[in-house]
């Protein structure tokens, strides 16, 4: 992902922090991540189609048009594909990524996708037993009698950051705990 807040790549693998903190501190709302057409052939050509129509990615062509569309001097976009060719040669980058799935060529036709922070997922909540029944909050942390919850209401399944994908599975899995519990539950 193209930081704006200074010509570096972030690790766009890492955990939402690393990409918040570089949209925040940046002048723009949205961050702008360039992809070659390999990238966009593994990604899925079908998917990028719905991106597109949703113009969250556009077919933008040669590095010298990504770097008119994106405002930035081409010079360090290729230092950029430069720096990321280094890394993946050396099988890390400075961010401690080890997997390079693409390469990456001045020569390459680029799309440029545009993405911003969203609100998908609630990352704290109440705190529950394993069997769903909500606590109390403080140190005490005891049951309350007949409260049960599953789902993104509740908070540190996951602990500090969460696992992408799990949300379903969280909501499905204690669920159903949790509706077992609440219905044979006499308080």
């Amino acid at each position: 992902m193209l930081c704006y807040t200074s010509p570096l790549f972030i690790c766009a693998l890492g955990t939402w922090l690393s990409a918040r903190g570089c949209i925040k501190l940046s002048q723009f709302s949205m961050q702008r991540v360039f992809l070659s057409l390999q990238v966009i052939q593994r990604f899925g050509v079908a998917a990028v189609g719905f991106y597109r129509f949703k113009g969250l990615i556009e077919d933008v062509g040669s590095l010298d048009q990504v770097a008119t569309r994106l405002g930035v001097d081409v010079e360090v976009l290729r230092q950029l594909i430069h720096s990321y060719q280094e890394a993946a040669d050396a099988g890390e980058d400075q961010f401690g990524k080890v997997v390079f799935p693409t390469a990456f060529s001045e020569q390459d036709h680029f799309y440029v996708a545009f993405i911003t922070p969203s609100l998908h997922y609630c990352m704290g909540g109440l705190e529950i037993t394993s069997s769903g029944q909500v606590l109390k909050a403080g140190q005490t942390k005891k049951p309350v009698p007949g409260l049960y919850a599953a789902g993104e209401v509740t908070g540190g399944v996951h602990g500090a950051n969460r696992l992408g994908g799990n949300s379903l599975l969280e909501c499905v899995v204690y669920g159903r705990i949790a509706g077992h519990h609440a219905a044979h539950s006499t308080q």
